[in-house]
């Protein structure tokens, strides 16, 4: 697993760097393994694999300050397209977030009324938020790609997933990191309008 993913993650960074952003110049230090271990303890399942092995490359992407400085590359975008790799305690806390606000709606209401799913895609869970949903990339406005580490019957562990306070549909984007990476490489992005250093684009998957 541990060597498909090294070869599914270089291609990626290929990838980006062919678009202009030169990625591995804006990824912070490695996490370490007990790092990796606390935050386990902490949210109780263990990280997949392939996502163990991306933070013992890198413990997410430098944050953006103004004026973006793209260097050595032409633009600088989040290292998924529109979602920022996450540093482990960024994740947590995002995480720590999603727990805090599914306790506090309690009986009170039923967040997920309005939740659905894609057609064709395989099992997950309809609810807005699911203890072992674990973000690690995350777009600022309250979205993120995520590892279900608690999937429904049929569905895959590590599988990825898209939510978010605006991602009323749950997706299920691949069966884990490493096909996720792959299959993206071989998308067309989508780019948002804009045409500074900063730059965002879309993974259709």
């Amino acid at each position: 697993m541990a060597g498909d993913f090294k070869s599914a993650f270089d291609a990626w960074l290929v990838f980006l760097n062919d678009l202009g952003f030169v990625a591995e110049a804006q990824l912070n230090p490695p996490a370490t393994r007990a790092a990796i271990m606390a935050v386990e303890a902490e949210i109780g399942f263990r990280l997949p694999d392939d996502l163990r092995e991306l933070y013992l490359r890198a413990d997410g992407q430098k944050r953006f300050h103004a004026p973006i400085d793209p260097t050595p590359g032409t633009i600088v975008t989040p290292l998924f397209g529109g979602y920022e790799f996450a540093s482990l305690s960024r994740a947590l806390d995002d995480y720590r977030t999603w727990v805090d606000v599914i306790d506090e709606w309690g009986d009170e209401s039923d967040p997920n009324e309005w939740i659905t799913l894609r057609a064709g895609d395989p099992p997950v869970a309809r609810e807005y938020f699911r203890r072992g949903w674990f973000p690690f990339a995350i777009d600022g406005g309250g979205n993120a790609y995520a590892v279900d580490l608690a999937p429904v019957p049929g569905g895959s562990h590590g599988q990825i997933i898209v939510i978010g306070s605006d991602e009323d549909e749950r997706q299920v984007l691949a069966p884990g990191l490493t096909a996720f990476l792959v299959a993206a490489a071989q998308c067309e992005p989508v780019w948002e309008e804009g045409d500074g250093p900063l730059r965002f684009f879309e993974i259709e998957l």
